[in-house]
Order: C-alpha cells, then structure tokens, then sequence
C-alpha cells in the first residue's frame, strides 16, 4: 500500500512539474511572443512609411535648389493676393476700400486703421473701421467691389441701419432709401519673409 501511496505521490509532482513549467513557458515565452507578432503588422507598416518617406528624401537631395527656386516663385505669386505688414500695407487697404468706395458712388464719412495684428505664424490682420451713407444698391456694390479686389479683404463686422424705415417695395426701380453702415474692414497680411524661407 505504501508503494502505490509514494507512486502516485511521485506522478502528482511529475504532472505538477509540468503544469508549472508548461504554465512558464506559455506565459514568460509564448504569450509575448504571440503579442509581438501581432504587433508586427503595425510596425511593419510604419517602418514601411519610413522608408518610403526615406526614399522621397533620397530622391530630392540632388533638387533642393529647383525646390527653393519653386517654392520663392509660389511665395511671390502668394504675396500678391496679401496685404504686407506694416504701415504700407495698412495705406495700401485703405486705398482699396476708398477706391471701391469711390466706383460706386459712396463717400466714405470716417476711416480709421488700426497697427497691424499678428494673427499666426504665417498670417496677420490689417483693421479699418468705416462709416458711410448709401444706398442698399450702393452698399452691395461695394461689398462686391471688397469681395472681388486683387488683395484678401473680409468684412469682419458690420452694423447696418436705416436713415429713413422703408414700409414697402418700389413698384419700379430700385429702393431709394439710405442706410447708415458701419464696417469693420480686415485685410489679411503675410508675415513669411525670405528668411523664413531658406
């Protein structure tokens, strides 16, 4: 009886020895590696954007200066839709809006710019403040004017009221009515210089 107690006791530390070492194994080797692998999909795609990235780089090293040449020609094509970020630029929106003012028959009663403001690393912003009675004819002329100039021009705020209230539509013709319009005018600036460039 004693024989088969120390038997059976001898095969249950067997089989616990290898529980316990088939347990280690799994999960001090195999789980990781199972993760590993299933990780190895995403690596291997980053890797695989890093090396195309890698490849374009190798490609350009020899046309960095067409690059530049390329990239000073789109600057200078961009800075003639922007206002530039000084005084001069300031005199310039103003100049534009009078202009515009002046097409279509409005005579601007206040004008007012404001220093320019740095808006982001790339752009900034050029205010001017207005006041002027017009038609409502008069008043999307010039709007259109704004919209249609060479310069990035933005109506930022506008307060409209009338001189006289309207009660109906004029059965010819258009509305002779006057409104009083107050305007904030923004013009957009561009702050990248060649320095920034090279």
């Amino acid at each position: 009886m004693t024989a088969t107690g120390s038997q059976r006791n001898r095969r249950a530390l067997i089989i616990l020895g290898v529980s316990v070492a088939i347990y280690l194994i799994t999960s001090q080797g195999l789980l990781p590696f199972y993760d590993q692998l299933r990780g190895a999909s995403s690596t291997s795609s980053d890797k695989t954007e890093e090396l195309r990235k890698y490849r374009r780089e190798l490609s350009h090293r020899g046309n960095y200066e067409a690059l530049k040449t390329d990239v000073r020609k789109k600057l200078d094509e961009l800075k003639t839709h922007f206002f530039t970020n000084d005084a001069a630029g300031a005199a310039e929106l103003q100049r534009t809006v009078e202009d515009g003012a002046k097409t279509v028959g409005i005579d601007l009663t206040q004008r007012s710019t404001t220093p320019p403001k740095k808006v982001d690393e790339l752009t900034g912003e050029l205010t001017m403040q207005t006041a002027f009675e017009a038609t409502p004819n008069q008043l999307v002329a010039f709007l259109n004017q704004l919209r249609n100039s060479a310069k990035i021009v933005n109506v930022r705020n506008a307060q409209i009221d009338p001189v006289q209230p309207a009660y109906d539509a004029p059965k010819l013709g258009e509305l002779k009515k006057t409104l009083r319009a107050n305007l904030t005018i923004v013009g957009i600036a561009l702050l990248v210089t060649e320095e920034k460039v090279k």
